[in-house]
């Protein structure tokens, strides 16, 4: 192929979750990507569930989307976006009639897509079923197809069956990818081998936070910890209110915690803090717009992200969260689950402790309020690391991916 050939080529996407709006978070990180990889060079389609929130105008240069609706009416599909799939269906097991639905309408939207658009590539994320999707439709469109897996669809989802389902779509795919190799691993033996590809940040973006803006301990004395995700079992946020509520008086009556995100465990954490009397210590904030979060994370003295593994199996892939605060200089403390160690090294770019244990956690947080010397040459080492995944460098990765599996199918 020629370079002006490379150029041209379509690459479409398979994904179960993306922005539906200028400012929306849902599964943020593949939006990132995905303009990373056009900005390579690529034409990019992306097939993703509709909702009730898509603005009809959100566009994006040479991203083209195909929203599939999967229920009736349009504000009755609930099964995606919010707090994931995954927590939506443990927070309200009624929505297990939507699956087969979403797995048909998203089927049947694909294929249509392919023959009317032709790709070069199928890039197919998260395993199920996305890549269960793409793999048995390149089988008659002869189209080369890479599966990526972030970590839920991994971790939860397990059984005979589906394991079956996830080991037969990597074993027949041209190249699958994982975020981390906890994240891969997981997937259990017998599967061709990885290659490993973690998501990116905006760099510049994160490094760039103003911490006056949302800073109040210049006028209050007090250090601020942070939280931002989703609300939901695996994240542990329940953990890090009770973790607040141990440290020593002297410490507590000089601290706030700030929780930044929404999800369906918001009501029962709100709860837990009233009952614990943190009220004027503890601040929800639901959501925040993306391009406002560096601000936060500038301002925060510790971004705590406490997760542990749910009731599903399910924990964190990688911890993309993690790697935002810690370019914006901020120190970090998370948990020793999932693939948070291969972002985090402990002592050096952060402290993990053992997860589900508030006692642990509130031990690290003592330690670096008490020690700025220690947090701060944390946060200093956090911020190197974070570089490494930025979007350029992370983009340039899947792009040479894509070259290489188009190039084998010519």
């Amino acid at each position: 192929m020629s370079e002006g050939d490379r150029q041209s080529n379509k690459v479409l996407w398979l994904t179960s979750s993306y922005p539906r709006f200028e400012n929306d978070s849902a599964s943020v990180f593949l939006r990132g990507l995905a303009c990373a990889v056009v900005g390579q060079g690529f034409e990019l389609h992306i097939v993703s569930p509709d909702d009730a929130n898509v603005d009809s105008k959100f566009a994006e240069p040479m991203i083209t989307h195909h929203r599939f609706r999967y229920f009736f009416p349009k504000f009755g599909q609930r099964l995606a976006y919010g707090s994931g799939i995954l927590a939506n269906l443990s927070a309200r097991p009624y929505l297990l009639i939507q699956v087969p639905f979403f797995v048909a309408s998203a089927f049947f939207k694909t294929w249509r897509v392919i023959r009317h658009i032709k790709p070069d590539l199928i890039h197919a994320h998260w395993l199920f079923p996305q890549g269960l999707i793409a793999v048995a439709l390149a089988r008659f469109s002869r189209v080369p197809v890479m599966v990526t897996a972030h970590g839920g669809d991994v971790f939860a989802l397990q059984g005979s069956v589906l394991s079956r389902l996830k080991q037969w779509t990597v074993k027949h795919c041209s190249a699958w990818t994982g975020n981390t190799l906890a994240t891969a691993d997981s997937l259990g033996k017998g599967c061709p081998a990885p290659i490993i590809i973690p998501m990116g940040i905006d760099y510049a973006t994160f490094r760039s936070g103003d911490p006056a803006l949302y800073h109040t301990s210049v006028d209050t004395g007090r250090s601020v910890l942070l939280f931002v995700g989703r609300l939901v079992e695996k994240k542990g946020v329940a953990n890090l209110i009770r973790a607040v509520h141990l440290l020593p008086d002297s410490l507590k009556n000089k601290t706030e915690l700030w929780i930044i995100g929404d999800g369906t465990q918001r009501s029962s954490l709100e709860s837990l803090a009233r009952r614990l009397s943190l009220v004027e210590r503890v601040k929800f904030y639901g959501r925040i717009p993306n391009q406002h979060l560096a601000d936060y994370y500038a301002a925060a003295d510790i971004f705590v992200a406490p997760s542990i593994v749910d009731a599903l199996g399910d924990t964190e892939g990688q911890g993309v969260i993690l790697l935002e605060a810690m370019a914006s200089g901020t120190a970090v403390i998370s948990t020793k689950t999932g693939g948070i160690g291969e972002v985090v090294g402990h002592r050096q770019t952060g402290l993990l402790v053992s997860p589900g244990e508030p006692m642990e956690l509130k031990e690290a947080i003592e330690l670096l309020l008490m020690n700025p010397e220690l947090r701060q040459s944390l946060a200093v080492a956090g911020q190197s690391r974070a570089q490494q995944y930025d979007w350029p460098v992370i983009g340039e990765r899947f792009s040479a991916l894509y070259r290489r599996l188009i190039g084998n199918s010519y």
